[in-house]
């Protein structure tokens, strides 16, 4: 095989309580089983107070065959927001450009297996292999769907290593974990960036691979273990901001996009929210407000820019009318059934 160039985007932000994890991350892509004239590593620091950056920096200087840039900016942008800032720094002549998460640990062959099934591809827009749970073999994503409500799923999540799948097959996104995406069908689907700017992080790779989908640039994923992951080491879930931006985007996107239900969902997140304030009164309910105010605000600017989504080009799994009444109950039965559909869906676009 010819070996295209490979830019790898590698994003770092105030992860000194992770570092012996961060390093390995880094010694991980140091050691890849890949010519070394043939990828580069873009560090990224996204305005890093700890002292983090410091000794990152260091162990990258010391690895001497390594070519790296590393640029350091002086605020967080965000994941989508920092990994822009590593593709329009990346080598004009790499072919794809790798996502590379700093807790997520690449196996030796990882990058040699993701490119390898890419060049097999005419047309692609990003790429995943099977991510495992960081000293494990159990499934963290092998690729990621979305239903019509935009909810996400984790393909494969929990199952043992190797799993039911034994073929490349379409996903609706590539998780940003570690994903590989093909430059040029970047370029002339999405432009100069790789993410939306202002979602900062949470649904960035989902909005990225529908947006490519739309073009006609499929995402694939693979049935090979490629690395590694420690999954909310360094954003930790349930925190209020994780909670604001996962309302936020979502209702943001839902606005930019066509999906059938969307005056559903957003009547039903009202709701929510109403209900929430009229109890409680709590710091999430006051997150949750926020977001479905600034994602309604978000996702008009997009639109306004001419930003749409069709969902309906991407491999998505349809939500039956009937299975909305999950929405507005809490009986525990309802919620079970629904679970139970969306598991067989999924099965049923493995076997397509």
């Amino acid at each position: 095989m010819a070996y295209p160039k490979i830019s790898i985007i590698w994003l770092n932000h105030n992860s000194m309580r992770i570092l012996p994890l961060v390093l390995q991350s880094l010694e991980s892509i140091a050691s890849v089983d890949y010519p070394s004239d043939r990828f580069e590593l873009i560090v990224v620091d996204n305005g890093s107070t700890d002292g983090s950056f410091e000794r990152v920096r260091e162990f990258v200087e010391r690895r001497s065959g390594l070519r790296r840039k590393i640029i350091r900016l002086s605020k967080n942008l965000g994941f989508a927001g920092g990994n822009n800032i590593g593709f329009m720094a990346r080598d004009r002549e790499s072919k794809y450009v790798l996502l590379l998460n700093n807790d997520a640990v690449l196996l030796q062959h990882g990058l040699k297996t993701l490119v390898e099934y890419a060049e097999g591809f005419e047309r692609l827009g990003g790429l995943q292999g099977v991510v495992l749970r960081y000293g494990t073999r159990v499934i963290d994503s092998a690729g990621d769907f979305l239903d019509e409500l935009l909810r996400p799923y984790l393909l494969g999540s929990g199952h043992e290593y190797p799993w039911i799948l034994r073929r490349p097959i379409y996903v609706t996104y590539v998780d940003g974990v570690a994903a590989l995406f093909r430059v040029e069908s970047v370029l002339r689907c999405v432009g100069s960036k790789l993410f939306i700017d202002e979602l900062f992080a949470y649904y960035d790779d989902s909005s990225l691979c529908l947006l490519l989908w739309g073009c006609g640039y499929p995402s694939i994923s693979v049935p090979e273990a490629v690395a590694y992951h420690a999954r909310n080491s360094t954003f930790k879930g349930m925190s209020l901001s994780y909670i604001y931006l996962l309302a936020r985007n979502r209702i943001a996107l839902m606005l930019a996009g066509n999906s059938r239900y969307r005056q559903v969902l957003l009547l039903h997140l009202l709701r929510n929210v109403t209900t929430s304030l009229l109890g409680s009164g709590s710091e999430v309910s006051k997150a949750l407000t926020r977001a479905f105010v600034d994602g309604v605000r978000l996702g008009r600017i997009l639109r306004r820019r001419g930003l749409f989504i069709d969902l309906y080009k991407a491999p998505i799994i349809r939500v039956d009318p009937k299975e909305l009444i999950h929405l507005f109950t809490s009986k525990h039965i309802a919620k079970s059934h629904y679970i139970e559909s969306i598991a067989k869906k999924i099965e049923q676009l493995i076997a397509s």
